[in-house]
């Protein structure tokens, strides 16, 4: 399968299925750690909602729990050589790339989905 290019993920992001399947795909992954994660609907503001609730909770793994954080990217399917790139130095700004990071993956995955099913 051809690898998705920029534009065409952008224009993903505002397809209103395909951003559903994704907050539906993250609350799936995450809730597998007992770690809740909400969508209130909103496809205009899905991902800035998503993101601003997994960074407390990425920071939470990463300083309290890092072999749970590592089994999470195991279960998202996260490439290690993507989180490996994120800056460490500021523990903020890895959770902040590591939360744009998750999201991306899912979404791929939704993407993925959607074209081998051929909808």
């Amino acid at each position: 399968m051809t690898a998705i290019n920029p534009s065409e993920l952008a224009r993903y992001r505002h397809d209103l299925e395909v951003v559903r399947d994704t907050a539906s795909q993250v609350i799936k992954d995450f809730g597998i750690f007992s770690i809740e994660i909400t969508f209130s609907g909103n496809e205009q503001t899905a991902y800035e909602e998503l993101k601003q609730q997994l960074i407390p909770e990425l920071l939470k793994l990463y300083e309290n729990n890092y072999s749970k954080l590592q089994s999470l990217f195991y279960r998202i399917d996260l490439p290690e050589k993507k989180f490996r790139e994120l800056p460490t130095t500021d523990k903020s700004m890895f959770v902040d790339g590591l939360a744009d990071l998750i999201l991306e993956r899912e979404l791929l995955k939704v993407i993925t989905r959607k074209l081998l099913s051929g909808k």
